[in-house]
């Protein structure tokens, strides 16, 4: 994985997103701290444990890394998604800021979220919030309680990604954002929207979304 790490700094990218909460905890904070080692102090590690700790073991994970100056920015939805109780638990007993992403789909999650101070930060994905809608009513209610979001997204194509990306990019509260998903996609059909250069996107001036077709036949060929 710290290979890995050395490919992504090697194009530009300055913040990597690491999968945590598979296995045993002492082999997560091990493989941290391998590529903090690699990388150096000037890339900033997000994890993303994908509910994949009890309350306790994220508690003890995160004061691990904190513990050993590993200088992690983020950790996202470290336990169950329902487990909202173990979340604010983590949440209270680290100074790791922790963010809840599975924990929030709609705006009457975010809600229970936000009431109980269980979360530093959410996650804001528009096909799991159902649309621009839903995400700008739970940017909103975070905003007016002092919770910055970020904007992430699902495995989805240029279409998906273009539209958040012009979400995010008109919304103060957004302080982060996680658009890697069509740079995993072997083919990516979509014409027009985003484009990346390195670690950089940039958002088209055209209208709507600046998508300008979508090339099916050309995959039909294949």
């Amino acid at each position: 994985m710290a290979g890995d790490a050395d490919r992504y700094m090697n194009k530009g990218f300055h913040i990597l997103k690491i999968k945590v909460g598979i296995g045993d905890i002492s082999d997560d904070v091990a493989r941290i701290q391998a590529i903090r080692s690699r990388v150096g102090g000037n890339v900033k590690l997000r994890l993303d444990a994908n509910q994949g700790w009890t309350p306790k073991e994220a508690v003890t994970a995160i004061r691990k890394m904190e513990d050993a100056g590993l200088g992690i920015e983020l950790v996202e939805q470290p336990v169950h998604k329902d487990d909202i109780a173990g979340l604010k638990q983590v949440t209270d007993a680290v100074d790791t800021p922790i963010m809840a992403d599975e924990s929030v789909f709609t705006p009457r999650q975010a809600f229970h979220v936000l009431q109980t101070r269980s979360a530093d930060l959410i996650n804001i994905k528009l096909m799991k919030a159902g649309g621009i809608k839903q995400a700008e009513t739970i940017n909103a209610m975070a905003e007016t309680c002092g919770v910055e979001c970020m904007v992430g997204s699902m495995i989805e194509t240029k279409l998906g990604i273009t539209a958040a990306a012009h979400f995010a990019a008109g919304k103060r509260n957004v302080t982060r954002f996680d658009f890697d998903a069509p740079l995993m996609l072997k083919d990516d059909l979509i014409q027009g929207g985003i484009t990346y250069s390195g670690s950089q996107i940039t958002i088209p001036d055209e209208p709507g979304l600046g998508i300008t077709g979508v090339s099916i036949q050309e995959e039909a060929k294949r």
